[in-house]
Formats: C-alpha cells, sequence, structure tokens
C-alpha cells in the first residue's frame, strides 16, 4: 500500500508540512509506504486564459507541474492533503490543484477513484473560519457512497499560534495524528 502525503500551504515548512510528516510517519509503523509531495515546491498554475480546452477532449493549455503531481496520485492507493485555512477558506494552492482536475482526468470513474482516496487534515482556527474550511473540503463528496478521513486542527485549541508552526509539538496533536494514520491504515487494508 502507497500513501501519498500532498502539503497545501504556502509556507515551505509550516503546521501542514510537519503534521503531514508525522502522520506519514507513523503511517509508515504499520508497513505503508509514503511519499510527501510540498506543494510550496511545485508551480501549480489556476485555470486560466484558456478556452475550456479540457472540456473540448483538447490538452490542458497551462504547463506546469499539475500533471506530474496528478499522476502520483493515480499510482497511490491514500492520498492525505494537509490544507490550512486562509480568511475561512481553503488555501488557493488547493484550490488551484483541484480545479485543474477537470483537464488531468480521462472520465469520471477516474475521477471517481481519486476522490475515494483522498483524506484530509485541516488547519485553522475556528475563530477564523476553520470549521467551514473543512465543510468546503467535503462539499464536493456529499453525493457518494464513501467518506475521507478527516482532522481539523484549531491551533489556538492547543495553546499554539497558527503561524509559528509549531502545533506539531502538542502531545494531543500528535496523539490525534497517530490514531488518524491506524484509521487509515486499517480502512485501506479492508479495502485491498
Amino acid at each position: 500500500m502507497k500513501v501519498l502525503g500532498l502539503a497545501f500551504s504556502a509556507r515551505k515548512e509550516g503546521n501542514c508540512l510537519k503534521c503531514l510528516t508525522h502522520c506519514l510517519d507513523s503511517l509508515r509503523e504499520y508497513g505503508v509506504e509514503t511519499e510527501i509531495v510540498n506543494a510550496f515546491e511545485f508551480t501549480i498554475t489556476p485555470c486560466s486564459h484558456c478556452d475550456y480546452e479540457c472540456f473540448s477532449s483538447k490538452k490542458c493549455p497551462i504547463t506546469d507541474d499539475v500533471p506530474a503531481l496528478y499522476e502520483k496520485c493515480e499510482h497511490a492507493d491514500v492520498l492525505i492533503c494537509a490544507v490550512p485555512t486562509y480568511s475561512g477558506h481553503l488555501s488557493s494552492l488547493y484550490f488551484a490543484f483541484a480545479e485543474r482536475s477537470q483537464s488531468m482526468m480521462e472520465d469520471r470513474d477516474q475521477f471517481v477513484n481519486i476522490l475515494r482516496k483522498v483524506n484530509f487534515i485541516v488547519l485553522g482556527n475556528l475563530s477564523a473560519g476553520g470549521d467551514m474550511a473543512l465543510h468546503e473540503a467535503l462539499y464536493g463528496l456529499a453525493n457518494y457512497d464513501f467518506w475521507p478521513e478527516v482532522l481539523l486542527f484549531p491551533a489556538e485549541e492547543y495553546g499554539r499560534s497558527s503561524i509559528k508552526g509549531d502545533l506539531i509539538e502538542a502531545p494531543e496533536v500528535r496523539a490525534r495524528l497517530d490514531r488518524f494514520a491506524e484509521r487509515i491504515a486499517r480502512k485501506t487494508k479492508k479495502q485491498l
């Protein structure tokens, strides 16, 4: 089994990457192969300046790293997206990656297959709309017969600042990430 972790933060080494790294480390203890993608290191361009080539069976005119990232997603058994919230919404890096899926998938079955793999770690304070951002992540999955594993980490609930990148230092956070990893390992082994 292979788990691909995708961190969609605008910061190179913030809470998203640190929490995702801890989670993948825990999954390796279950004999799971893991890989991490830090979106900070890739060019992810949102849909823009095109003539809907993706809807007319033509190749997407945007040249960036998105096709290679979706290929990695295709070859993984599980995806864990660690997404920060900004102004009560998921990060624009995540949205740009998600919206480009329409040009990366050959058909609906391939799209649903990717969605089945997705799980979320959302980082955002409730006072700043973290809970609403989590709902935003889940809206696209409401009409399917599967549901992702999900964690919401409001830094202030753990006595941390969301911008210092020290959320992983809270023992409760590490414990929740370990339980999250255990659920994913158990759930995935049943499916394989």
